[in-house]
């Protein structure tokens, strides 16, 4: 019997726990060939998601709890989990139910062909903002355009199953500011994809606003290539180029011409335009720099404060 761990980060979740609890277990009742393991990371709940996922092991030991000490974000209660998850393969996915979990039936009939990792695409974000439907187009393109050799899927987020060794070579690597659908394909390995129409939220609200979309956006790009700086680098050879011409224009005018050229709101454009390229870039550099100094701190990603975690053995399938 293959053992699977469901790996699922929550932070205040406790609307949509019970039933997403009730639809996951269904899953997994239908499934005898498989023993699963359901690890519930909860990322620093001020509300009662932790107390719903402990009642919930209680009822049933395929369960299993993982509390951080605080909010880590999205991406470390992932980390932790899968630091945690045994078996075969490992399907993450959000508590929200936005990841229908009856998908998971067809992640495993994929992964049952030999795929390392298969992906759960998006084929429809109708449910989102045009905003957000925007901003996401934006990301994958800004990011597909920079990263080279490694593209990034669309509309594929952390919602996908992965086998044993990825899952071990993602824990073995070291850097602290990890994005998930950035690592995954950055390693290869064969990989499928299963369509879904994303539903809407069950209960609550995203937790994902616009500054936090901003800010994985921005660790995804700068984890992803060095480009950013190739390009400030192109961009101050052009700025300087054409400073060069334009004073050299201003000597030959006064040489040749004996005229000097003036005016303070062209003067003032030169300035202003200068100083934003190099605000520009020296932020572009100090994202890079801030990336080097959390890794030489050195220090953990997150910090769980609590497992509750029980034995799970290949002969071992429902509850007992």
């Amino acid at each position: 019997m293959k053992i699977v761990s469901i790996v699922v980060p929550a932070y205040n979740e406790e609307a949509v726990l019970d039933e997403f609890f009730d639809r996951v277990l269904a899953v997994a009742d239908g499934q005898p060939a498989y023993a699963f393991r359901i690890i519930l990371v909860d990322d620093g709940s001020s509300d009662r998601s932790l107390e719903m996922a402990l009642s919930w092991r209680g009822k049933d030991p395929r369960v299993a709890v993982l509390s951080l000490s605080r909010n880590f974000g999205h991406e470390e209660a992932l980390a932790a989990g899968l630091e945690a998850a045994l078996g075969d393969a490992a399907i993450v996915m959000d508590a929200d139910l936005q990841d229908p979990p009856e998908l998971i039936l067809e992640l495993l009939a994929k992964w049952e062909e030999g795929f390392d990792v298969v992906n759960a695409h998006r084929s429809s974000r109708r449910e989102d903002s045009f905003l957000k439907r925007w901003t996401a187009r934006e990301f994958y393109k800004t990011i597909n355009s920079l990263s080279g050799k490694v593209p990034i899927p669309e509309n594929v987020g952390n919602y996908r199953l992965i086998s044993r060794r990825v899952i071990d070579l993602l824990n073995s690597m070291p850097e602290k500011t990890r994005v998930f659908r950035v690592l995954i394909p950055y390693l290869g390995f064969r990989t499928a994809t299963v369509d879904y129409i994303r539903p809407r939220r069950v209960a609550g609200s995203s937790h994902y606003n616009y500054s936090g979309m901003t800010r994985l956006a921005v660790d995804g790009i700068t984890s992803a290539t060095t480009i950013p700086l190739q390009f400030a680098v192109k961009a101050g050879i052009v700025v300087s180029l054409v400073g060069f011409l334009y004073l050299a224009f201003i000597v030959l005018s006064a040489l040749v011409h004996n005229t000097a050229v003036t005016g303070w709101a062209s003067t003032m454009s030169v300035i202003l335009f200068l100083g934003g390229i190099q605000l520009l870039f020296l932020g572009v550099i100090g994202v890079y720099i801030g990336r080097i100094f959390e890794e030489v701190k050195d220090r953990p990603g997150h910090i769980v404060q609590k497992a509750w975690i029980a034995p799970l053995d290949r002969d071992e399938s429902g509850v007992s």
